[in-house]
């Protein structure tokens, strides 16, 4: 019986190590895979863990009750402006009836092309909506509301803009964002994409007046003629005097630096609406 068993058992064990042998014959003859492994978002990013933590580490702390309680300085005060224009009703107009699906193929409310975000940390990429309060207005909608109001310059007060197909959106920089590697939100995690940014202050007597600069590192404006379309834009969410802080000159042979956004005696230009 023994001997029986011993016999079948051979012809197994042969007959089965001969399908195994011809299987994996036949499995190492198979053209590679020719589609690679998506990575995870985790897995994109390791390269940049360590350096993201220790940027986490030396992040700025925001008390926002000591920022709202920061005494402002001065009065938001300028040179004389190297130019003053006058906006059209018409001009205004034609902003408020441009829309996503009438915008061209490169130009975003006749500003310029949308762009992904430079300068910035993989981390500070919004991956998710970050905690901290955006708004957001399209022309004619009317100016921002809720906002705080206070001198231009004064980093309390700053707000973050950027501009995209949705509209204009904006956040108050001296505000704690946990999602951010400075612990104070960024052009780049309001938008991964969008036309330009820079930084917005609103005045604290008249609700129909701001001062803008275009100092984005990650999403910075290109030229004079950008700039003008900018503030005409600006103009066309409800305000009546936009004061553009940028001088008349060219940037690709000087590019825009801190110099050019803070001081009272900066080069500017101020946009008024016709109807005023």
């Amino acid at each position: 019986m023994n001997s029986i068993i011993a016999r079948a058992c051979s012809r197994y064990s042969t007959g089965f190590a001969h399908r195994a042998d011809k299987h994996l014959t036949l499995h190492s003859l198979r053209p590679p895979s020719m589609t690679p492994k998506k990575k995870t978002h985790q897995e994109l990013l390791a390269p940049f863990f360590y350096e993201h933590l220790r940027m986490k580490q030396n992040a700025m702390v925001i008390d926002p009750v000591q920022v709202d309680n920061t005494p402002k300085k001065r009065e938001s005060s300028f040179a004389d402006p190297w130019k003053v224009v006058t906006v059209s009703d018409r001009e205004i107009a034609v902003l408020k009836a441009m829309n996503e699906e009438g915008f061209e193929t490169d130009e975003v409310y006749g500003i310029g092309p949308q762009r992904e975000a430079i300068n910035t940390h993989p981390y500070d990429l919004p991956s998710a909506q970050p905690s901290t309060k955006i708004q957001t207005k399209k022309p004619g909608e009317g100016a921002f509301t809720d906002v705080v109001t206070g001198p231009y310059g004064q980093r309390e007060f700053k707000y973050l803009y950027l501009i995209d197909r949705d509209g204009m959106h904006i956040v108050r920089e001296m505000s704690p964002c946990p999602e951010s590697s400075r612990g104070i939100p960024l052009h780049s995690l309001i938008k991964s994409f969008a036309v330009v940014g820079g930084e917005i202050f609103f005045d604290d007597h008249e609700t129909k007046t701001a001062y803008i600069n275009l100092g984005s590192a990650r999403f910075p404006f290109r030229d004079t003629a950008e700039a003008d379309r900018i503030a005409r834009f600006v103009l066309s969410l409800g305000y009546e005097k936009i004061v553009a802080v940028y001088p008349d000159r060219d940037f690709s042979s000087l590019p825009y630096d801190m110099d050019d956004r803070y001081g009272e005696t900066l080069a500017n230009a101020v946009y008024i609406r016709e109807s005023l």
